[in-house]
C-alpha cells in the first residue's frame, strides 16, 4: 500500500514507508480506523487528509484526528490517527428542523454537501410525510436513518468522497497464504422465531427458523419497526458461524466483499461476507484478519 497525506493548505505529499500501520474495519461501525507511524527526516506541516492507494487503487481516504511527533535518538516519528470520510458525518450535529416531503436532494444541499463531500449517488425524489431532525442528532444519524425508513439502504463513503446511499455492490476475493483459521459456533445469536405484529394490533404471526435447533430465543416486531422478521432470523444464522482468517499480504478493499478460502482441516469457504477485518503492517510485513459470516464448509 502507498500512502499520501494532505497539508491543510491543500498541498499533496508522499508519506513514505511506515513503520507500522493498521487499518481497521467492522461492519457495525460507520468510520474505518487507520493509525499509522512514519519516520521524518523533519517536523513535518499540518496534514488534513490520508488517502492508501493499493495496486493502484484508492482504498481509503480520510480525516487526521491526531498528528503526534516524537524525537528520539532515531530521528523524528510521525503517529497519524485518521478516520474515513464517514467522520464527518458523525463528528456534526444536523441543524433541528422538520422537513416537509424529505429527499435525498434536500438534505444534500441542506446538510451534506457543506460538508465538503465531492457528490452523491443515491433515489432523489421526494417522500410523503415530514421528517423530524431532532437537537442533538448527528448528520450520521440523520441520513442512516432517512436511508433505512425511505431507501431501503444504508450510506457509506467513498475514498474519493463520494457518498453513496444506494445498493452496495458486491465484490468477490479468494484469501491465499493463509496462517491461522478458527472457527467459532455462537448459538446465542440465534433466534427460534421472530413474532410479526398483525394488523389487528397482536403479534400472532410466527416466522420460525429451521436452522436453530436446541435454540429458544424469540422477538417480536412492531408494525412501526419496519424489519423484515425472515432477515432478522437469516441475519442470527449468518452470526451464529464466524470464520477467523489471518493470511499474509494486503486484501482491501473490504466493504461489500464476500470471500472464499480454502483452508486445511477444516475444508473451504465460499461466499462469505465479510463482517469486520484488520489490515497490518509492521517489520514482519503486511498481515490481513478477517472475520467472515456464515462459517459453512
Amino acid at each position: 500500500m502507498t500512502f499520501w497525506g494532505e497539508l491543510t493548505d491543500g498541498t499533496e505529499m508522499l508519506l513514505g514507508e511506515p513503520l507500522e500501520a493498521q487499518l481497521l474495519y467492522d461492519s457495525d461501525a460507520p468510520a474505518d480506523q487507520l493509525t499509522a507511524v512514519f519516520p521524518a527526516e523533519r517536523l513535518w506541516d499540518d496534514l488534513a487528509v490520508v488517502r492508501i492507494f493499493h495496486q493502484g487503487r484508492l482504498v481509503f481516504g480520510g480525516i487526521v484526528d491526531e498528528q503526534n511527533t516524537t524525537l528520539s535518538g532515531e530521528g523524528f516519528r510521525v503517529e497519524l490517527v485518521c478516520r474515513s470520510w464517514e467522520a464527518r458525518l458523525l463528528d456534526n450535529e444536523a441543524r433541528p428542523a422538520v422537513l416537509r416531503s424529505p429527499s435525498l436532494g434536500l438534505l444534500w444541499e441542506r446538510y451534506l454537501k457543506p460538508l465538503g463531500f465531492s457528490e452523491i449517488t443515491g433515489d432523489m425524489t421526494s417522500k410523503t410525510g415530514e421528517l423530524t431532525v431532532g437537537k442533538g442528532a448527528s448528520c450520521w444519524e440523520l441520513l442512516s436513518g432517512f436511508c433505512q425508513d425511505y431507501l431501503g439502504t444504508e450510506p457509506w463513503v467513498g475514498g474519493d468522497g463520494v457518498l453513496h446511499c444506494d445498493n452496495l455492490s458486491e465484490t468477490s476475493m479468494k484469501i491465499d497464504s493463509v496462517i491461522s483459521v478458527e472457527l467459532s459456533r455462537m448459538p446465542c445469536n440465534q433466534l427460534s422465531t421472530v413474532w410479526k405484529q398483525s394488523f389487528r394490533g397482536s403479534y400472532d404471526t410466527p416466522y420460525r427458523s429451521a436452522a436453530a435447533p436446541g435454540v429458544i430465543r424469540q422477538r417480536f416486531l412492531s408494525t412501526e419497526d419496519g424489519q423484515d422478521p425472515r432477515e432478522l432470523l437469516r441475519q442470527g444464522e449468518r452470526e451464529s458461524r464466524l470464520l477467523t482468517v489471518e493470511a499474509m499480504g494486503a486484501y482491501w478493499p473490504v466493504r461489500g466483499a464476500r470471500a472464499t478460502v480454502d483452508t486445511q482441516g477444516f475444508g473451504t469457504f465460499e461466499d462469505c461476507p465479510v463482517r469486520s477485518a484488520r489490515y497490518t503492517r509492521d517489520s514482519r510485513g503486511e498481515r490481513t484478519k478477517l472475520v467472515l459470516e456464515g462459517g459453512i464448509a
